[in-house]
C-alpha cells in the first residue's frame, strides 16, 4: 500500500514538473503562476503545495530534472561511440535537432540563466551546469586529439559552447539566419583552427 502511494505521488510530481516546464517556457518565470501550472496539469493548487513549497522550488526542481536529462543524454552518446570525432559531431547535431524539435528546452535554459542573474544565490547552479557541459566537450576534444593540453581544450570547449548558445538564440528568432550545417561548419572551424595552432 505504501509503495502504491509512493508511485502515485511520484506520478503526480512528474505531471506537475511537465506542466511547469510548459508554463515556464511559455510565460517565463515572472509571468507564470501556481494556478496556471496547476491548471496545465489538470490538478488543484493544493497538489502543487503538497509536493513543493511554491513556484520557486517547483521551477528549480523542473530545471534540475532538465539538466539531469541533458547530462544523461551526453553520457549515453559517449557510451554509444568510441569515435570522438563522431561524438563531437553527434553532440552538435543533437543540439541543433533539440532547437528545432524542442525549442522550449532553449527557452527554459534562457529563463534559468535570467533567473540566476536576478537571484544571485542560484547563480552557482547555472555555472555548474555550464561547467558540466564544457567539461564533457573538453574531454571529447582531448580524446579526439584536437589538442593535447587540458587547459587549452577547456578554452576551446568554451568557444564551442558559446557558438552553440549563440546559434540557438539566432535560430529561434530567425530560422533563415542560420542552419544546422552552419553550426557544424563553425565548430569545425574552431576545432581545425585550434589544432593548427597547437
Amino acid at each position: 500500500m505504501v509503495g502504491i502511494r509512493r508511485q502515485r505521488r511520484q506520478r503526480t510530481r512528474e505531471a506537475l514538473l511537465d506542466a511547469a516546464a510548459s508554463v515556464f517556457a511559455d510565460r517565463g518565470y515572472a509571468g507564470a503562476s501556481v494556478p496556471q501550472i496547476a491548471g496545465e496539469a489538470g490538478m488543484s493548487t493544493g497538489a502543487i503545495y503538497a509536493n513543493f513549497s511554491g513556484k520557486q522550488e517547483l521551477f528549480l526542481a523542473m530545471m534540475q530534472r532538465l539538466v539531469e536529462a541533458g547530462a544523461k543524454a551526453r553520457r549515453r552518446s559517449s557510451e554509444e561511440t568510441g569515435d570522438h570525432d563522431e561524438l563531437l559531431e553527434r553532440m552538435v547535431t543533437t543540439w541543433t535537432t533539440t532547437i528545432d524539435t524542442a525549442p522550449e528546452v532553449v527557452l527554459l535554459m534562457a529563463e534559468f540563466w535570467l533567473y540566476s542573474l536576478r537571484n544571485p544565490p542560484h547563480g552557482e547552479m547555472v555555472a555548474e551546469l555550464l561547467a558540466d557541459v564544457r567539461s564533457n566537450l573538453a574531454t571529447s576534444i582531448l580524446d579526439a586529439g584536437v589538442v593535447e593540453d587540458a587547459a587549452q581544450a577547456e578554452r576551446i570547449a568554451g568557444a564551442v559552447q558559446a557558438a552553440a548558445y549563440g546559434y540557438a538564440m539566432q535560430r529561434l528568432v530567425d530560422a533563415d539566419a542560420v542552419s544546422p550545417a552552419h553550426l557544424i561548419e563553425t565548430v569545425g572551424w574552431i576545432l581545425r583552427g585550434a589544432s593548427a595552432t597547437s
